[in-house]
């Protein structure tokens, strides 16, 4: 049923930073490490910071390119139902704490997610962050912090004082969706960062889902997560293929799936994007919604999403959820 979203691989570490000098965070911490991050890996990598990208000789081996420029053909882009950017092979997940300043003494943790070549890219990242931390700073008054440890997806430490120290967990999605089960039960979301989803998929139209009160939410949800998965596996997983694209539509659904309980909140927050000069509102959707019924068909692809996010501003974090675990109803 998923045999299109096998392919893609993933890993997850979790970040330990220390701050050398006062840091402060806004509400939305995603932001500012998103913001920063962006900066940092272009100094990280880029060998010729006088050049636009797309006029560098060295771009088709650039791993700033590569992450942050990479471009698709307009068939590809057209098949994919994308624009002419890649969507980004990383996500941040930003700490969850309602705490806004750091002191020196202080740990502030978040995750990173790589997909598909971007793993391989490993050191970058790790050196970026080095960089954001010991030269640029992180939030209000750009207060610095230092690289304490790198935790991949079984716990275990790779960063040791400046060094990569063993090879990095990383899973498969072919294994993700195998192992989540198809019986159907309560499907009990929790949204733990905004949620972000068109309520078409026109390029012309852009309104957002701003709660979910019926049972046509399921499918929207559904067509945005099986959208996301395919194109990150497409892009970054082993290749595109033609008769893939045969496949870029959700399976079927056939409205044997209903909302029976919804307690969320539209949250809205502001960050100022440096690229665009301008600040931008980028609210979301947030809180927990439980599902019932033939809802087994879908576990597989919901598990998927807990590793790759949902909706819009995914690299900043946003679109985060979890499975709450209920009992079985149905195998």
């Amino acid at each position: 049923m998923y045999t299109s979203l096998s392919s893609l691989r993933i890993a997850r570490f979790q970040f330990t930073i220390e701050p050398t000098e006062l840091v402060q965070l806004p509400d939305y911490k995603g932001s500012a490490l998103r913001g920063g991050f962006g900066h940092a890996f272009k100094r990280a990598t880029c060998l010729s910071r006088d050049r636009r990208c797309e006029q560098c000789i060295l771009k088709s081996a650039c791993a700033y390119y590569t992450v942050f420029e990479t471009k698709v053909s307009q068939e590809t882009a057209d098949r994919l139902r994308i624009g002419a950017d890649a969507p980004h092979p990383f996500l941040i997940e930003p700490p969850m704490t309602g705490l806004h300043t750091f002191r020196p003494g202080d740990s502030i943790r978040y995750g990173l997610t790589l997909f598909g070549t971007a793993i391989d890219k490993l050191p970058f990242f790790i050196y970026a962050f080095m960089i954001l931390g010991e030269n640029l700073g992180l939030g209000k008054g750009r207060g610095r912090f230092r690289l304490m440890s790198v935790e991949d997806d079984a716990g275990r430490n790779i960063y040791d004082n400046g060094n990569l120290v063993g090879p990095a967990t990383v899973t498969q999605s072919k294994d993700i969706l195998e192992a989540a089960g198809t019986c159907d039960r309560d499907l009990s979301l929790e949204f733990l960062t905004p949620l972000r989803i068109r309520t078409a998929w026109r390029r012309q139209e852009q309104e957002l889902l701003t709660s979910i009160a019926s049972d046509s939410e399921f499918r929207l949800l559904l067509k945005s997560l099986y959208h996301r998965a395919f194109v990150l596996t497409q892009l970054y997983g082993d290749g595109i293929e033609a008769q893939a694209f045969e496949s870029r539509n959700m399976p079927l659904f056939d409205g044997d799936v209903r909302l029976v309980e919804s307690k969320t909140r539209w949250l809205d927050w502001t960050r100022y994007s440096q690229r665009q000069q301008q600040s931008m509102q980028l609210g979301g959707i947030m809180g927990r919604v439980i599902f019932t019924g033939k809802t087994g068909q879908y576990i597989p692809l919901f598990r998927l999403g807990e590793y790759l996010h949902i909706g819009k501003g995914t690299g900043f974090g946003l679109g985060k959820y979890r499975i709450l675990e209920t009992v079985k109803t149905t195998c």
